[in-house]
């Protein structure tokens, strides 16, 4: 390879890993240490949550938090494909998958497995974060309304709405955390240097 060549690849591997990591003009970015690779994945498309009751945790993502249906349906044991990607024998499963407005991107899907069940998850804590446990997190415009609207489902609110600062990173919100029917943690957060229209703004908030 010559060194024109050399440089071409170079900068169009820094620009391919500019647009799929941090932002690049972050303050107090570190340089990346080695060569940069492509990604193999997309950005993540959704979090699946296997559900003990659809209806109920339909009532907190789709009524409480606003999300709309995506896609909808039912696999019965003859799906044996469907059984075998959850690790079960052959069962059947209702499912809702939600998305926020018109984005295909960060949605939740909501799976009831039944015929035979699965086996509850081990949270030993309940009112703290788990190692390994994981957290959704979602931007919203009114975490108090939210709040109000979690406790009226019964929720267990591990922090009601809290304002967080970290200056050197320009995290200025209001969150909260709680747990969702089937013990998920949720953390909610809204943003307080929000973008236009009092929208957050669509990017990370932290520089790596």
């Amino acid at each position: 390879m010559n060194e024109r060549a050399g440089a071409e690849a170079t900068g169009a591997t820094r620009a391919a890993s500019g647009a799929a990591g941090a932002p690049t003009d972050a303050p107090g970015a570190a340089p990346l240490a080695g060569p940069v690779v492509a990604p193999l994945v997309e950005p993540m498309k959704r979090a699946a949550i296997i559900v003990r009751d659809l209806e109920r945790s339909l009532a907190f993502y789709q009524d409480a938090l606003g999300l709309t249906v995506w896609s909808e349906g039912e696999a019965g044991p003859e799906n044996r494909a469907f059984a075998r990607l959850l690790g079960m024998p052959p069962c059947r499963v209702r499912y809702v998958i939600l998305q926020s407005g018109a984005l295909a991107l960060g949605m939740v899907g909501l799976f009831e497995v039944r015929e035979p069940a699965p086996q509850e998850a081990s949270v030993p804590t309940r009112a703290a974060v788990n190692r390994g446990e994981v957290v959704l997190v979602f931007h919203t415009r009114d975490v108090h309304a939210v709040a109000e609207r979690a406790a009226a489902l019964g929720l267990e609110i591990l922090c009601p709405p809290e304002r967080l600062l970290i200056p050197e990173v320009g995290v200025d919100s209001i969150e909260m955390t709680l747990r969702d029917p089937n013990g998920v943690l949720v953390n909610l957060i809204e943003p307080r240097n929000a973008g236009p229209q009092g929208s957050p703004r669509l990017r990370s908030r932290f520089s790596g």
